[in-house]
């Protein structure tokens, strides 16, 4: 069997992720200001404190959260390299770390991918799209779906734990 040839992939959220995410966050915090609304104006009695102010305390909750969702998310998370039967990922910030990579989501023309270092710190997801992976695309799914890529990558880590 012909092993998959080497290429490199930069991997960063593309906008409409970004967008998703500070979506996901004004939605979360908006929610919890709703419910946390919901008990002081209870306790103001049967009359309440009014529509206006419920509505400021929850808009202004949801901008936060939309621009936290919007800041914490990262541009640019590094570069996804497959050399030599080892996925390395190279962080903006840090030394580049070893791991696994698994695919969680795959929609044909999109990926959500899980890199799960070595070293045993927390993975790293990132979505991975035709348009931006470019000519890697190819490599990228051949080596993620190769008919014995699990059973490879599972070896290894099995060699690599044994006394």
């Amino acid at each position: 069997m012909r092993a998959a040839p080497a290429f490199e992939l930069p991997v960063a959220l593309s906008r409409g992720e970004r967008c998703m995410l500070a979506l996901i966050g004004a939605t979360c915090t908006g929610v919890i200001a709703a419910w946390l609304w919901s008990h002081v104006d209870a306790a103001a009695g049967p009359a309440g404190r009014g529509v206006l102010p419920a509505f400021g305390a929850i808009a202004t909750a949801a901008l936060l959260g939309a621009w936290l969702g919007w800041r914490q998310s990262p541009r640019h998370a590094g570069t996804l390299a497959w050399h030599q039967g080892n996925w390395t990922l190279r962080r903006v910030v840090g030394p580049p770390c070893e791991g696994q990579v698994q695919a969680k989501i795959d929609l044909g023309s999109w990926l959500l991918l899980r890199f799960e270092p070595i070293d045993g710190t927390g993975p790293t997801w990132f979505g991975i799209d035709r348009a931006r992976a470019g000519a890697a695309w190819h490599a990228l799914r051949a080596t993620l779906f190769a008919p014995g890529a699990l059973d490879d990558a599972s070896r290894r880590s099995d060699e690599g734990a044994s006394p």
